[in-house]
């Protein structure tokens, strides 16, 4: 998987670093059944500094049903701690690739555990 990390208004710690590097290996194992060339994530981290507000987009390109299609993921967030504003990041875009990935599968909407759950609670009313 390709990716590219962009940093506005700030030169992060190696910390930060090192966690962006262990959230993109995850995502990448998750991804490995796509043609490594055909994915690409894009990870843009930018500092308010009048508030150390840390607004983080990040955007997963897939390919689609088709050769010739692709699928965008995106996720906003935006927090006053960096770390688990990325943390949040990373686990919205597995989230929506799980849920993209068993609509590629044809798995029925009440098999996928997140509705089926949603389905639960709805009937125990």
């Amino acid at each position: 998987m390709k990716h590219n990390v962009e940093f506005k208004h700030f030169e992060p710690y190696q910390k930060t670093r090192n966690l962006i590097e262990e959230l993109v290996k995850k995502l990448d194992k998750r991804t490995k059944r796509f043609p490594p060339d055909e994915v690409f994530l894009r990870l843009l981290i930018e500092e308010n500094p009048v508030r150390k507000l840390y607004h983080v987009s990040l955007t997963l390109e897939i390919p689609g049903k088709s050769p010739a299609t692709k699928k965008t993921l995106a996720t906003k967030e935006e927090r006053h701690d960096l770390i688990e504003t990325l943390r949040d990041a990373f686990d919205e875009i597995e989230r929506q690739f799980e849920a993209y990935k068993s609509t590629l599968l044809g798995e029925p909407i009440w098999k996928r555990p997140t509705r089926r759950e949603e389905l639960r609670r709805m009937k125990g009313k």
